[in-house]
């Protein structure tokens, strides 16, 4: 079991770097930067790139364009969020599988490429990858100076931006909206399952039983698997004419990367979100080793902060005597995970002096 080990002198900042490769160059369009909310508007968006940012690692850089309304690309009209973005291709079968292979790096990539079949099982060998996905795959440079795509949003709808404040009644998510957007740029799409225009990677993770993948964009029981379809992650949307069928079918717990959204709810990004990404050839930070760490003092009580893999659990620990042996010391409890990946922990029991910090798992 390793363990992170970190010391705090309260009332200094303390802050230890860890490389995120993952960066975004975002333009915004001159519609958001006229909107009255466009303060608003740019930092929540930058906080939706920073957590994918934690999130994954790969050396790549993604280049977005923000509009705010019907404009540029999207004059035909946005629901609520619309992305639109570039496939790269034709690529071979084979050529999609090894790159998935060469890049896996977490047990639900493992898995999931060590079902794929030998031969291609749509029979078209005409496959198109994102953009972004194409970079981190390696079938285009990873610094490109190709833009991505664009993401609009829609200007007749109220939205809450505070990344604190979420669920408010009336207003929209906006972090959970352009979540849902950014992934969709990043190969979380498909062509409607259109054999005539190709299939995508993300594809080949829709199943309706155990071991049967399926490519019938009408199939009313469609899910996403990581093990060959013995498990059901999440069910996907089934009307390919009324949204877009690689989204989540939405259920009674909200998710970012369901079909539909309510008002008044918090969307996140839940662990098969982020797992979805993860057979895409994103990579995750690996466990116990946070790209980024650290502690505050506010109101008399040290916050430690840190990212790591969803879904994993840690304790924290502390001493004043950093000679201590770890046996003896003090147990505070465990991290408070939320959003995915991003783990805090509230120490209520601090004084002035040195402190030092044991992360563990579990």
């Amino acid at each position: 079991m390793k363990k992170l080990f970190f010391a705090v002198i309260l009332c200094l900042f303390f802050h230890v770097n860890f490389a995120s490769a993952l960066t975004f160059n975002v333009t915004f369009d001159s519609s958001v930067m006229a909107s009255t909310n466009a303060a608003q508007i740019t930092n929540a968006f930058t906080t939706v790139t920073q957590s994918f940012s934690d999130l994954f690692t790969n050396a790549a850089t993604i280049r977005i364009t923000v509009y705010w309304g019907p404009v540029g690309p999207f004059t035909s009209g946005i629901g609520l969020g619309r992305s639109q973005f570039v496939l790269v291709g034709p690529a071979s079968y084979s050529q999609i599988t090894n790159a998935l292979r060469t890049h896996r790096a977490s047990a639900a990539d493992t898995n999931s490429v060590a079902s794929l079949p030998a031969t291609d099982p749509t029979g078209s060998e005409n496959w198109l990858v994102a953009f972004p996905e194409a970079r981190v795959l390696g079938f285009v440079s990873a610094n490109d100076p190709t833009e991505d795509g664009e993401i609009g949003f829609a200007t007749n709808l109220n939205y809450t931006f505070d990344p604190n404040n979420r669920s408010v009644p009336g207003k929209f998510d906006f972090i959970g909206v352009a979540q849902h957007e950014l992934s969709e740029i990043m190969g979380r799409n498909t062509t409607q399952l259109d054999p005539s225009f190709g299939f995508v990677p993300y594809d080949l993770f829709r199943f309706t039983n155990s071991g049967a993948r399926n490519f019938d964009p009408d199939a009313t029981n469609a899910y996403f698997s990581v093990d060959n379809g013995v498990t059901a992650l999440k069910l996907f949307y089934t009307n390919q004419f009324m949204g877009d069928i690689q989204d989540w079918k939405s259920s009674a717990v909200p998710d970012a990367f369901d079909a539909f959204v309510s008002a008044g709810h918090i969307n996140p990004m839940s662990t098969v979100d982020i797992t979805s990404m993860y057979v895409l050839g994103y990579n995750g930070p690996h466990p116990l080793a946070p790209p980024r760490l650290f502690a505050t003092k506010t109101n008399g009580n040290v916050q430690v902060r840190f990212v790591n893999s969803p879904g994993v659990t840690f304790t924290v620990l502390a001493t004043t005597n950093i000679a201590v042996p770890e046996a003896n010391w003090t147990v505070l409890g465990s991290a408070t995970e939320s959003p995915a990946g991003q783990f805090t922990f509230t120490d209520t029991t601090a004084t002035n002096g040195a402190r030092f910090y044991s992360v563990r798992s579990p």
